[in-house]
């Protein structure tokens, strides 16, 4: 699956606002999803309770009711919106660079990602360090939203030189390249530095298709001169 093909979540309220919060809020459901990203980024999950979330998101317990059986379910909801977001950002700036190589690319859809992260670095805490001690449901959650930025890495195969030596999977190596630097990045708090580690990022994702060499090139040119 290419980029293109890539959800179609509702926009953000605001294209130009970098943020995990504002997706297109048209329902109850959304205001409630909002919520649970406002309170449980700002007090942790454990803590939030979901008086909290309806207190946040202006509705009644009733109608937290009729929308989610428990906390948890409204909490992976939120989940999956959130990522619904960054996909949609990083897809856009993707396919706004689509007259260029396929590394331009990949750099442009990393970018984004980073400003977008970097502005909400309460919310990426929550969901990639403390999502993953939720338990085993939130645990599956994560592992599968990481998937879904895989098909940034499709074309790779076919960009690269060495494309039919390379494993099938090796989207899926440098998704856990670049993750991995954030990860470490998050839980040391500095999330909202992230666009600090931009060209290692790009170098950790392109490194596998286009060697070690060709990689650093990549990463010196988002660097920049200095």
């Amino acid at each position: 699956m290419g980029a293109s093909s890539a959800p179609n979540p509702q926009p953000p309220l605001d294209a130009g606002e970098k943020s995990l919060r504002a997706y297109g809020i048209r329902s109850q459901r959304e205001q409630v999803l909002a919520g649970m990203l406002q309170v449980a980024s700002a007090k942790g999950y454990e803590m939030t309770t979901v008086e909290d979330v309806v207190a946040a998101a202006g509705v009644s317990r009733r109608t937290f009711d009729e929308l989610f059986a428990n906390k948890q379910e409204c909490f992976l909801a939120a989940y999956d919106a959130a990522i619904d977001v960054a996909i949609a950002y990083m897809s856009t700036s993707y396919e706004a660079a689509g007259g260029e190589p396929w590394p331009d690319r990949v750099a442009a859809a990393l970018r984004a990602l980073v400003e977008l992260f970097s502005a909400e670095a309460d919310i990426i805490r929550m969901a990639m360090v403390e999502v993953t001690e939720m338990g085993e449901d939130p645990r599956v959650r994560y592992r599968d939203a990481l998937v879904r930025f895989e098909q940034f890495f499709d074309e790779g195969l076919a960009y690269s030189p060495q494309g039919g030596q390379l494993p099938p999977d090796t989207a899926r190596f440098a998704v856990a390249a670049a993750t991995a630097l954030i990860f470490d990045e998050v839980r040391a708090g500095r999330g909202r530095e992230l666009e600090r580690i931009l060209p290692d990022l790009v170098y950790a994702v392109l490194m596998p298709y286009l060697g070690p060499e060709a990689a650093e090139v990549e990463m010196k040119r988002v660097a920049g001169p200095g």
